[in-house]
């Protein structure tokens, strides 16, 4: 990864998700910006530096959810989101349509660090490449 990766997390139901997030991307040269509240989110998305990818859990109801992802594809089209939640039948059809809906992917919980370190650094190439080929 040749630029610096710039993480922001929202999970106010398991404070774990940050140092997860943490855990995982150690190698790297990255910024977490941990977010408290969705205000805080809007403003991690809303002002440089730009946010690679923004880690969302999936919350009940699940319209919040899908309301914060059309937020953040309108105030930062160029981050990618990775929702996480535990993992129950009812999530599965949340998964599907939040994949849908544009998120880059969803995790369960409670999710394998390499998983989460292999998608956030390819949700970051994803997003690197996109910007090459605009140039």
């Amino acid at each position: 990864m040749e630029h610096m990766i710039s993480v922001a997390v929202f999970d106010p139901e398991d404070s774990t998700t940050v140092k997860s997030v943490a855990e995982a991307l150690r190698e790297y040269e990255a910024i977490l910006i941990e977010c408290q509240s969705e205000e805080e989110l809007r403003v991690a998305i809303g002002q440089p530096p730009l946010v690679d990818v923004v880690v969302l859990n999936l919350e009940r109801p699940l319209g919040r959810s899908f309301s914060q992802l059309s937020e953040i594809q309108t105030k930062a089209p160029e981050a990618e989101v990775i929702f996480v939640a535990l993992f129950d039948d009812e999530k599965l059809w949340a998964w599907m349509e939040v994949i849908q809906r544009g998120a880059y992917e969803f995790l369960p919980k409670p999710f394998d660090r390499e998983d989460l370190e292999r998608y956030v650094v390819q949700a970051v190439e994803k997003r690197r490449l996109v910007e090459r080929r605009r140039q």
